[in-house]
């Protein structure tokens, strides 16, 4: 997401993305998270994804572009998901109506092993949101993906991190200080983060349009990508071996799945440009003398880039800004296009109605003609509804659509979304 993060709940996280489904087909729902029992169905193979010379393909060669948005709630735990009047199946009604055909949900722990039901972590909506009541937050997510499904919108879950409290910049807790930031209030380590992870893989084997699992949101601070930095050389905060293990763990798991892996913000190896700004998530540098061992066809290098209404890089601020951007975002991850499956995973801003103003318009106009100069369409928008603080939503504060904002990624993605007019 970004550099400063806003508290968000399981029940939001979770509750939120129900969208009126009572049936869960090919959820194996008789799993329980602590002892599951996987009986996957075998979903169609023509919604299987896999690269192909830098494109998403489906099982007869098609390619496919992601037209994906982001549904996010960025709250303090357990405020009421009608703050925004509610999330139903109107919403991705008119996702799938409009022409979006993809959206990147997030999890945490906590999803998966809080077993209250989401009425009584936040207030919900009865009227809108009756199908919530009674349901745990783990349910509540079946029903979301089940709904998802059924109106043709691929799913990315994203592992967004392993506390509902807040963005942590690892994939395990060691520390027992932050013991408390985890659902149950002990360490969290590599392997509780790969069982979570396989777990979801396998539970939703039968739904078709799952298609991938991000294996942990911005990896960041202490992370490195793997060795060179002399002052971290502790392996267990290297990213690519993690991730290695993860994807591999996915895939045995589910092998229908991508691995959609982020980018670390600095390497600091020497071997690197690590005086480029960059956001979390948005550094691939080192893939380029240290790459992944994972299936190069089910492999998504996914980073994330951000303007100045959410993080006001040295760049944004230089005399040839925004022409300064291409030989950054080159460096970063745009050196794999057409190598690999490159996927961003975030970016957005307030667009205009922020406070950088209009050099968040020039940002994030410069981006759509860099992907557009390098044949790169797809992505994921950051994000439907407003309360994003600092990047406001496609439905503005008082849930209205931005036309600007929907031209902006009809440009990209080809001229297939339907703009309202108003």
């Amino acid at each position: 997401m970004k550099r400063f993060r806003l508290l968000f709940s399981t029940a939001v996280i979770a509750g939120l993305l129900a969208w009126g489904c009572s049936r869960s087909p090919g959820i194996d729902t008789a799993a329980a998270a602590e002892a599951p029992v996987y009986k996957p169905a075998v979903a169609s193979a023509h919604q299987q994804l896999r690269r192909s010379q830098g494109w998403l393909v489906d099982a007869q060669g098609r390619v496919v572009i992601l037209h994906g948005v982001n549904a996010v709630w960025k709250q303090a735990p357990y405020v009421a998901p009608d703050s925004v009047d509610g999330f139903t199946a109107a919403d991705a009604d008119w996702l799938a109506a409009h022409g979006f055909n993809a959206v990147r949900l997030p999890f945490v722990p906590d999803t998966l092993y809080n077993t209250t039901p989401v009425d009584q972590l936040s207030a919900v909506n009865t009227q809108l949101n009756a199908d919530l009541v009674g349901k745990t937050p783990l349910q509540v997510l079946d029903l979301w993906m089940s709904y998802a499904d059924s109106q043709g919108l691929y799913v990315v879950l994203d592992f967004h991190s392993v506390s509902m409290q807040r963005q942590y910049p690892t994939w395990f807790v060691g520390n027992a200080a932050d013991y408390g930031l985890v659902y149950n209030g002990q360490a969290y380590t590599e392997a509780d983060w790969i069982r979570d992870l396989t777990f979801v893989a396998r539970r939703y084997a039968g739904l078709p349009h799952f298609m991938g699992i991000d294996l942990y949101n911005e990896p960041e601070g202490v992370v490195r990508w793997s060795s060179g930095d002399a002052n971290v050389t502790d392996p267990a905060l290297y990213w690519k071996s993690a991730a290695e293990q993860a994807g591999s763990a996915v895939l045995q798991a589910n092998p229908r799945l991508l691995v959609f892996v982020e980018g670390i913000n600095g390497n600091f190896d020497g071997r690197e440009n690590s005086a480029i700004p960059m956001n979390w998530g948005e550094d691939f540098q080192p893939q380029a003398y240290q790459p992944l061992d994972l299936p190069a066809n089910k492999l998504v290098l996914s980073p994330h880039t951000y303007g100045p209404d959410v993080y006001e890089k040295s760049s944004f601020s230089a005399s040839n800004y925004p022409a300064n951007l291409a030989a950054n975002w080159d460096a970063l991850f745009g050196q794999y296009f057409g190598k690999h499956a490159v996927v961003i995973g975030e970016w957005g801003g307030r667009y205009g109605q922020g406070p950088s103003g209009q050099k968040d318009v020039v940002w994030q106009q410069a981006l759509v003609s860099y992907l557009l100069a390098n044949h790169v369409r797809d992505s994921f928008y950051w994000c439907y509804t407003p309360n994003s603080a600092d990047s406001g939503g496609i439905l503005d504060d008082n849930l209205q659509v931005r036309k600007d904002k929907m031209e902006l990624l009809d440009k990209l993605w080809g001229n297939k979304l339907i703009v309202p007019q108003q």
